[in-house]
C-alpha cells in the first residue's frame, strides 16, 4: 500500500545544524558569480528561496550545514570550496542515495506491464497523492515527497496497465513530473532527464486512449 505523504517534511536535528559560517557567505556569494549565476538563478537550482539565499549571501542568516550541501551541489563544486575547511558530507550523501535509489528503481518498471504482485490503493487516492506531492514540492518538503514517490509511482504504473483512464495516464505523469523537478533540486541531473523521459511515456499512454 502507498504510504500517506501528508505531513509538513520539516527536518529536525543535525540538518539545521550551522555549517562553519565564517566567511561562508561571502565564499558563496563568489562562486555564484564565478559560475555567472544572478541570485535568482541561483535560488532556482536550490530548494530554498531567493531571499533566504540573499539573506544568507549578506551575513543576515547563517549557512546551515543542508544549505551549504545544496548549493555546492548546485554549483557542481565540493563543500570545502564553500566552507574554506575539511567537511564532512559522506553520511548526508549516502542518506540521499538511499532516498533516491527507490525512485530510479520505480522509473525501471514503466515497460514491465501489469504486476499482480503489487496492490494498489484506489485511482482517487492515488490521484489525492499526486497533488499531496506537488504541494510538497511547492513547500520545498523535498524529503517527505522523495520519499513518498516510489509507491505512488509503483502503484499508478501497474494500475495504468491493469485499468487505463486518462485521469490515471495525467497522474502518473505528474508524479513524473514531481520526480523531475525533486532530482534537480537535490541534484541529481542524470535522474532528472529519465524522469522527463517518463513524462513522455506517459503522455503518450494518455493520448493512446483518444483523449
Amino acid at each position: 500500500m502507498t504510504r500517506s505523504v501528508r505531513g509538513d517534511g520539516s527536518e529536525t536535528g543535525d540538518r539545521y545544524a550551522d555549517a562553519d559560517d565564517d566567511h561562508t557567505d561571502t565564499r558563496i556569494k563568489e562562486q555564484r558569480r564565478l559560475a555567472g549565476l544572478t541570485q535568482r538563478e541561483l535560488s532556482d537550482r536550490i530548494p530554498y528561496s531567493y531571499s533566504w539565499l540573499t539573506q544568507v549571501e549578506c551575513g543576515a542568516r547563517p549557512a546551515s550545514v543542508d544549505f551549504v550541501a545544496a548549493v555546492a551541489r548546485a554549483l557542481r563544486i565540493d563543500v570545502t570550496v564553500l566552507t574554506g575547511q575539511p567537511y564532512v558530507t559522506q553520511m548526508r550523501e549516502d542518506r540521499l542515495a538511499e532516498l533516491i535509489r527507490p525512485i530510479r528503481e520505480s522509473f525501471d518498471l514503466h515497460d514491465l506491464g501489469d504486476d499482480p504482485r503489487v496492490t494498489t490503493c484506489t485511482a482517487g487516492e492515488l490521484v489525492t497523492f499526486t497533488e499531496e506531492l506537488c504541494a510538497h514540492v511547492r513547500a520545498t518538503h523535498l524529503h517527505a515527497a522523495a520519499a513518498a514517490l516510489p509507491d505512488v509511482i509503483t502503484e499508478l504504473t501497474v494500475l495504468c496497465q491493469r485499468s487505463p483512464t486518462t485521469e490515471l495516464w495525467r497522474a502518473l505523469g505528474s508524479s513524473y513530473r514531481t520526480a523531475h523537478d525533486v532530482t534537480v533540486k537535490l541534484g541529481f541531473f542524470d535522474l532528472a532527464g529519465v524522469a522527463l523521459d517518463r513524462l513522455g511515456w506517459a503522455g503518450l499512454g494518455w493520448a493512446g486512449l483518444g483523449c
